[in-house]
C-alpha cells in the first residue's frame, strides 16, 4: 500500500513538473544599431501604411500569460509575423498579428472550418497546409487585433528566391517537387475542405521545418547580435526581420484570408492582378479552376526571373486591357463560346485597337530548359482561356513533367 502511494506521489510530482511552463528570457537592451527616423523600414514600405494600425510589438513581450514574441519573421500590408516562445508548451510557434480594421476577418472562419477536417482526414495533402494551432484577439492603443498561433516555417519561396537566387529561378527539380506538394494541398482543400484559395504565388508558398533547431539559432542571434531597430517613439518600435538560411524541408500553402467556401460558382475580384485568370478578368463566374491556373504561373515564377505576365503596357502602366493583350500574345486569342458569356465585358475589351505584343509564345519566353522538358506542356494544361478546360489538381498530380 506504501509502495503504490508513493508511486503516485512521484508520478503526480513529474507530471506536473513536466507541465510547468518556462520563465520568459530578458533581451539585450542595448548593443543594437538604430535607424535614423527619416528612413522608411520594413512595414512602413507597404502601400498606405498608417503606423497606428500596427500593433507595437517589444522583444520580448508575452502574450496571453504564454506567448513570448522572440524576434521578428516577416509583415505584410494586413500583418506583421513573430517567433515565439510558446511558454506552457516548451515550444515556437509563429503570431500573425492583424492589423486592426473595419473589414470582416477571413482568415480565422476558413482556419476554424479547415482545421477539424484537417484532424480527422487521411489525405497526404494535409502534411501541406500550414496549421492553425491558436488564436486570440488583443486591444492595442488604436483598435482591436486579430492574432494568429501558426506553424512556424522557414521563409516563403518568393522570398527564398530574392535573397538567394537572385541570378535566376530554381532548379526545374526542385520546382518539380514545389508543384507537387501544392497541388497535393489544393486537392485537400478542393476536395475535402470544399475552399478556393484564390492567393497562390510563391509569397504564400513556405517551407516547412524539420525540427527547431532553425528557429533556435535565430534567437541565439538576438543575444549575440541584437537586432537593428527603429525607434519610432517611447512605444512604438519597428524591428528588422531575421531571415534564416533555408535547409530543404516540406512545401506549406498558407495564407487563407482570401479563401471562398464551397465550389460556387464565384463573383468578384480576386487573385493578385498578374496571376488573374482569364475567367476573372472577364467577370466570369470562377471556382477552383482559377487555383489551377495560379499553379502554372507559380511554376513559371519559380523557375525564371521574370513573370510570365506583367499586366503592363509598354509604358509600365497596369491595366485589364494589357493584361489581355499578354494573354492572347502567349495563348492565342479566346475561344468565342468563352467570350459570349459576357458580352458587355468583351465589348469593352474587342472594340479597342490595343496592340498586341510580339514573340511571346511559351516555346519562345521559355529559354532555361532548352526545350528538353515536358513544362511547357504542362503550362498549356494549366493556362486555358476556358477555366473547364483545365485539369484538376488531382489529375495534374499524374502530369508527364512531374513524375
Amino acid at each position: 500500500m506504501a509502495s503504490s502511494t508513493l508511486n503516485k506521489l512521484a508520478s503526480s510530482l513529474v507530471g506536473r513538473f513536466a507541465q510547468a511552463p518556462e520563465q520568459p528570457r530578458s533581451f539585450p537592451a542595448s548593443g543594437f544599431d538604430l535607424i535614423d527616423e527619416s528612413i522608411n523600414v520594413e512595414e512602413e514600405e507597404t502601400p498606405d501604411y498608417l503606423a497606428s494600425r500596427f500593433y507595437p510589438v517589444h522583444l520580448g513581450q508575452v502574450f496571453q500569460d504564454r506567448y513570448q514574441a522572440v524576434t521578428k519573421l516577416g509583415f505584410g500590408s494586413s500583418s506583421a509575423i513573430w517567433l515565439a516562445r510558446d511558454l506552457r508548451e516548451h515550444k515556437y510557434v509563429a503570431l500573425k498579428i492583424y492589423v486592426h480594421t473595419s473589414r470582416v476577418h477571413r482568415e480565422l472562419p476558413i482556419y476554424e472550418a479547415m482545421s477539424p477536417i484537417l484532424e480527422k482526414t487521411k489525405n497526404p495533402g494535409r502534411n501541406n497546409i500550414r496549421r492553425l494551432l491558436d488564436s486570440f484577439e488583443m486591444d492595442g492603443p488604436d483598435g482591436r487585433h486579430v492574432v494568429l498561433v501558426m506553424q512556424p516555417a522557414q521563409m516563403s519561396l518568393r522570398d527564398f528566391k530574392s535573397v538567394f537566387r537572385k541570378d535566376g529561378g530554381f532548379d526545374e527539380a526542385f520546382v518539380q517537387g514545389a508543384v507537387q506538394e501544392l497541388l497535393k494541398a489544393l486537392e485537400f482543400i478542393h476536395n475535402e475542405a470544399q475552399l478556393v484559395h484564390t492567393d497562390i504565388h510563391p509569397g504564400n508558398l513556405l517551407l516547412g521545418l524539420d525540427d527547431d533547431s532553425q528557429l533556435q539559432s535565430l534567437v541565439n542571434s538576438e543575444f549575440k547580435s541584437p537586432v537593428t531597430r527603429k525607434q519610432i517613439s517611447k512605444d512604438r518600435t519597428i524591428y528588422l526581420s531575421r531571415l534564416m538560411r533555408p535547409k530543404p524541408g516540406p512545401m506549406l500553402l498558407s495564407d487563407f484570408g482570401e479563401a471562398r467556401t464551397g465550389s460556387g460558382p464565384h463573383a468578384g475580384d480576386i487573385m493578385p492582378i498578374q496571376y488573374r485568370a482569364p475567367e476573372t478578368i472577364m467577370y466570369v463566374a470562377w471556382s477552383y479552376p482559377v487555383d489551377v491556373w495560379s499553379v502554372g504561373l507559380t511554376a513559371w515564377d519559380l523557375l525564371g526571373p521574370k513573370r510570365l505576365f506583367t499586366a503592363k503596357d509598354s509604358d509600365g502602366d497596369m491595366y485589364d486591357a494589357a493584361h489581355l493583350a499578354e494573354l492572347i500574345a502567349t495563348l492565342g486569342p479566346p475561344p468565342l463560346e468563352f467570350l459570349r458569356r459576357n458580352p458587355e465585358r468583351t465589348a469593352d475589351f474587342w472594340d479597342e485597337k490595343a496592340p498586341i505584343p510580339t514573340n511571346r509564345s511559351l516555346e519562345e519566353l521559355e529559354t532555361r530548359l532548352g526545350g528538353s522538358s515536358g513544362f511547357i506542356a504542362f503550362l498549356r494544361r494549366v493556362l486555358t482561356w476556358a477555366p473547364e478546360d483545365r485539369p484538376t489538381a488531382k489529375e495534374l498530380l499524374k502530369d508527364p513533367w512531374l513524375q
